[in-house]
């Protein structure tokens, strides 16, 4: 049951560009014909086929009630196969359950080895689950991908109460797409967090173009495993192989093309036809704002993008037709002389990293880039820029926004003209349908452009401003988006009509104000007292200050200080060994260290509000040092008798983990009963993980026990997700939790590591949170980027009314 399909246009985004390879589509005549292919694992019920719409798909049925002692259900096929090139596996997979909610995982044996990874299949309907070949990891040294002799599905049993379960499977293919992404070793990923996160942006914005991506790490890129593809972006990777860079020559030399972002390795300058320059740093701020496109030669470039960079490397057209495409400018519009964007024969290089923000003109340019080397992916990019324009703000057709629109907006006058506008922005649209069905792919994308881009003007400007909820931005740099200049900062936010800002001030060990407990930042010596200039600036227009500490967490700290906590044992070390740039929270220093911290912010400035970050651990394998086991002995009167096994995963994981989330919550309740004492009115506040019990149990963060008790005055959970039926589900369970003791500022991650999201995005995500009557939300995070995206079109839909926040009493 192998077989090759060809190239297919792609008309959903989220296909592949590329040949796909059925290893199975389970369409078995009879259950025995079935079970002579696969193998059931011990505990799994016979295989067998079952009907579904039509077809015959493999039924396996799991008995985790009739059988409490079995872990996973799974089945196996004997193989002989060479999967060097694939770069994603897909399975469809539906649950017979509502509830459903389970790991699904994926492995390949290869000599004595395994490769695997897994996805998660919720509700009891077909999905397509995703197993990207970059996620698979090895275990007990495989013998390589060319060598695959076992494939393996498993389905794992959730809970001790699991009941029995059934799974409907069909379709395991392999894919291989046009582009690939090359990242460092997935073991590296902690390390080379950057280049990862770079890897993600641009792979966000050309899945949602219509281009998905494959990744390959550097170790294994070869000849074989970039096969036939047509372009290999290198996100940043400034650590990449002499051998690796090898491999690339010899693709471009067959043909292929290489986009190189921030770095230039020398063995690729000759093939490539660019050079590296030199590493540029302005002098202020706003230096590097955007960049100036013109190329007649590259269909599709927009003729500006705007990125608020702060350094770059140059790079110098050198061969192979190279030459200078993007400059470039200031933010007054004037010319950095600096080239942006340099395009040869061979490849690309972009001068910095690729960042978030202005999504749509960047994606405009990442495709335009993609489709100049790879003109066949015009037609994915045009199918999925059509269905594109259906998806505006939180909804997925253009059906379910005008019935929004016709049913909510008010008065009738307003309604009517919406409705009517919405009606005409249809003629692009249809006009771009055409031109597709006629081959026209490229000439199409500007019709359906214009569509989205009037429906979501439309959606803008009908948005509610309610006067009363939290409009609350998350700022992870201590000066603000304009280092020494709070004041446009916060009048800026004001303007857009926020009315809350959570500055980070402090760390574990640092702080950028003139601290009499933690040691000074170098920020603060260069621009003075950051807490006093921006409540200086913010209460002046308006808005309020809640400080932001991040707790126990010393990766900025001086490695002085570091050396300093390590040497007295007060850091964290994992249930391996491993010493870890955490303090560890059951050490009475760290806990004094923590609460005096933060006390000082009250104590000395006039801070509506102080707002927790990192108040957890940092995973469940933190913290088993010695110093860890002698505390939970004494605070517990337990005796380990083999440590650290009996705490992590044997008898006492029970009562370890309970004593974990003690120490987390003595924190909070310590410090919130002293601020207040301090400062009376004082709000209290937390950033969290958004689900509740697994963040108890991983992390040691109780936050519904901390709302029961008074310790909280709102919450913000890290909801950051591009999925807005995701985001609303987690606030709803979220909500459960709570249980209206407290308002809840739901976390939206306009620019994350996890998501980048346009400003319509951004405002559907905010419509969530009123229709669920969360109180408010945050926004992640405030910086150049956001403020130049997100925060004008904020104010004119969203923010157009000024609002008090939820949690200030009403006069």
């Amino acid at each position: 049951m192998f077989s090759q399909i060809p190239y297919l246009v792609l008309l959903t985004v989220g296909f592949s560009t590329g040949p796909e390879t059925v290893l199975d589509d389970f369409h078995y005549a009879t259950s025995s014909e079935l079970r002579k292919s696969w193998t059931e694992l011990k505990g799994t019920l016979p295989l067998a086929m079952q009907r579904s719409n039509g077809k015959n798909v493999l039924l396996l049925s799991a008995p985790f009630s009739s059988n409490p002692e079995m872990s996973r259900a799974g089945l196996d096929k004997q193989v002989r196969l060479d999967l060097t090139t694939p770069g994603t596996f897909t399975l469809d997979v539906k649950p017979d359950s509502p509830d459903s909610n389970h790991q699904v995982s994926l492995y390949f044996k290869s000599g004595p080895g395994w490769y695997s990874t897994s996805a998660r299949v919720k509700g009891d309907d077909w999905h397509t689950l995703r197993f990207p070949k970059s996620d698979f990891r090895a275990e007990d040294k495989p013998a390589g991908w060319d060598k695959i002799e076992t494939i393996r599905l498993v389905i794992w049993r959730e809970s001790d109460s699991e009941p029995n379960a059934r799974f409907q499977l069909r379709n395991l293919k392999a894919s291989t797409n046009e582009i690939v992404i090359v990242v460092p070793d997935l073991e590296l990923q902690k390390k080379e967090a950057i280049t990862f996160s770079a890897a993600d942006r641009i792979e966000n914005f050309l899945k949602t173009a219509g281009i998905p991506c494959d990744r390959i790490s550097e170790p294994e890129l070869t000849t074989k495993s970039l096969g036939k593809r047509s372009v290999a972006i290198l996100p940043f990777n400034p650590n990449i192989s002499t051998k690796a860079c090898g491999t690339l020559n010899q693709f471009m030399e067959r043909g292929g093309k290489v986009f190189l972002n921030f770095n230039i390795p020398s063995a690729l300058e000759n093939n490539l036809g660019i050079k590296k320059g030199n590493y540029f740093k302005p002098d202020a701020p706003g230096a590097l704002s955007a960049i100036r496109l013109k190329d007649a030669k590259i269909q599709g470039l927009p003729p500006e993008v705007k990125q608020a960079s702060w350094n770059l490397v140059t790079g110098i057209p050198a061969g192979h037709g190279a030459r200078v495409v993007g400059v470039w400018v200031d933010e007054k519009g004037k010319p950095a002389r600096k080239p942006a964007l340099i395009v040869s024969n061979r490849g690309a290089y972009f001068s910095h990293l690729i960042l978030g923000d202005d999504p749509v003109n960047k994606q405009a340019l990442l495709t335009a880039i993609m489709g100049h080397f790879q003109p066949k992916l015009w037609d994915s990019i045009a199918a999925a820029t059509i269905e594109q324009a259906d998806h505006v703000g939180p909804f997925q057709t253009f059906t379910d926004l005008r019935r929004h629109i016709i049913t909510t907006v008010t008065p009738q006058s307003s309604r009517d003209l919406a409705a009517r506008d919405l009606d005409k922005t249809t003629v692009s649209l249809n006009q771009a349908k055409r031109l597709l069905e006629q081959n026209q792919a490229f000439r199409s994308i500007p019709f359906a452009r214009k569509c989205r881009k009037e429906r979501v003007k439309i959606y803008l400007l009908t948005r509610a401003s309610p006067p009363r909820e939290a409009r609350a931005v998350w700022d992870h740099s201590p000066t603000g988006p304009y280092p020494g200049d709070w004041n446009r900062t916060c009048k800026e936010l004001s303007d857009a009509g926020f009315n809350m800002i959570i500055p980070n001030m402090l760390w574990g060990g640092l702080a950028h104000y003139p601290s009499d407990v933690l040691p000074r930042s170098q920020t603060y010596e260069k621009y003075g007292d950051q807490i006093e200039q921006c409540i200086k600036a913010a209460h002046q227009h308006g808005l309020e200050v809640h400080v932001w500490k991040v707790n126990h967490n010393l990766s900025t700290a001086p490695a002085s200080f570091v050396k300093k906590m390590r040497d007295a044992g007060r850091t964290q070390v994992s249930v391996k060994g491993e010493p870890s740039d955490w303090l560890n929270p059951a050490h009475p220093e760290n806990f004094q260290l923590e609460v005096d911290s933060m006390l000082e912010v009250v104590r000395k400035y006039p801070v509506d509000g102080i707002h927790f970050d990192y108040i957890r651990y940092p995973n469940d394998r933190h913290c088993y040092s010695d110093y860890s086991r002698k505390k939970f002995e004494s605070d517990t009167g337990i005796k380990v008798q083999n440590w650290p096994g009996d705490c992590y995963n044997g008898k006492l994981k029970s009562q370890y983990r309970d004593w974990r989330a003690a120490q987390i919550t003595r924190l909070v309740e310590t410090v919130q009963r002293e601020a207040r004492k301090i400062r009376p009115g004082i709000k209290i506040s937390a950033a969290v993980f958004r689900e509740y019990p697994d963040c108890r149990e991983w992390v040691a963060q109780d936050w519904p026990l901390w709302a029961e008790r008074g310790y909280l005055d709102f919450i913000c959970p890290m909801d950051y997700t591009d999925n807005d039926t995701q985001f609303r589900i987690w606030i709803e369970d979220q909500q459960k939790h709570l249980a209206g003791r407290i308002p809840i500022y739901p976390g939206i991650g306009a620019l994350s590591t996890r998501t980048t999201l346009s400003s319509d995005r951004v405002l559907g995500q905010v419509d969530v949170t009123r229709q669920l009557n969360a109180g408010g939300f945050t926004i992640f995070s405030l910086n150049p980027q956001t403020l130049s995206s997100i925060v004008p079109d904020f104010k004119r839909s969203a923010g157009k009314v000024k609002a008090v926040p939820t949690h200030r009493k009403k006069k």
